[in-house]
């Protein structure tokens, strides 16, 4: 959009990147309600049209000045409807959606991906800053594994696509983003989710102390059959897999 500067304070870079949305388009066209979250100028958005034959696609817009591009878009596809909220506390109901995608703004990336875990669990798609997309990847016991590795993991797969270069994006950021898709994973339920970040807050506030140690201050008394399991008595927190937190809390509950 021709005019229009980003905002730093919504942390706006505006993907310009054709190989991106093309990538995009491919996974959209598996479902028929998505919900796009930022469509900024529109490149996806565009693109999903183009190619997809959506029943409908909302697309969340916080700014303001990017709605009447979106409403323009909207006038020839009926499918499209632009709505003007935050991200992180949208106006609207996200279990009505097949699968939800985005370019996302660096500054909202965690809470929105906790947002996600929390009130979403389905497909979603993600360009984000690759040293996020590596935290959510990471492996129990790695330097980038850390509690929302663990609340991502619980209940998606993380299957992590192209590397995005900053010239992807205008004005460039001064580091590389990555393409994620989150695969959900069955039976995991909300309280669940919310139990497992609340111990998880408590864990990994001492990341580095012996796992038996932080687990008996955060729950009391831990059953020997896990302390076994786990090996609680020689591992650090951040070598905890994710199932060691839902399998503890079903103990507790």
């Amino acid at each position: 959009m021709e005019g229009i500067r980003p905002r730093k304070r919504l942390g706006q870079h505006f993907l310009v990147s054709r190989r991106v949305s093309s990538f995009f388009a491919k996974w959209a066209c598996r479902f028929r309600r998505l919900l796009e979250i930022g469509p900024g100028t529109g490149s996806l958005t565009a693109q999903i049209l183009r190619t997809c034959n959506v029943e409908l696609l909302v697309g969340l817009e916080i700014d303001t000045r990017l709605l009447e591009n979106l409403s323009s878009l909207s006038l020839i596809a009926e499918a499209l409807q632009a709505v003007h909220g935050d991200a992180l506390s949208p106006p609207l109901r996200l279990k009505g959606f097949d699968a939800a995608y985005g370019s996302i703004p660096y500054n909202i990336t965690g809470p929105l991906i906790r947002l996600i875990v929390s009130e979403f669990q389905k497909p979603v798609l993600l360009l984000i800053q690759k040293e996020v997309a590596d935290r959510l990847g990471a492996r129990p016991g790695t330097p980038k594994y850390g509690r929302i590795t663990v609340l991502v993991q619980l209940v998606y797969d993380v299957v992590k696509h192209m590397v995005v270069p900053p010239s992807a994006f205008k004005p460039r950021p001064k580091v590389f983003s990555q393409i994620v898709e989150l695969v959900p994973k069955n039976g995991v339920k909300n309280r669940v989710v919310s139990k497992v970040e609340e111990v998880t807050r408590c864990f990994f506030s001492q990341r580095n102390k012996k796992a038996l140690k932080i687990a008996r201050q955060c729950l009391g008394e831990i059953p020997q059959s896990i302390v076994k399991k786990y090996d609680l008595s020689n591992k650090r927190v951040y070598e905890l897999p994710p199932n060691f937190f839902t399998e503890i809390l079903e103990l507790n509950t």
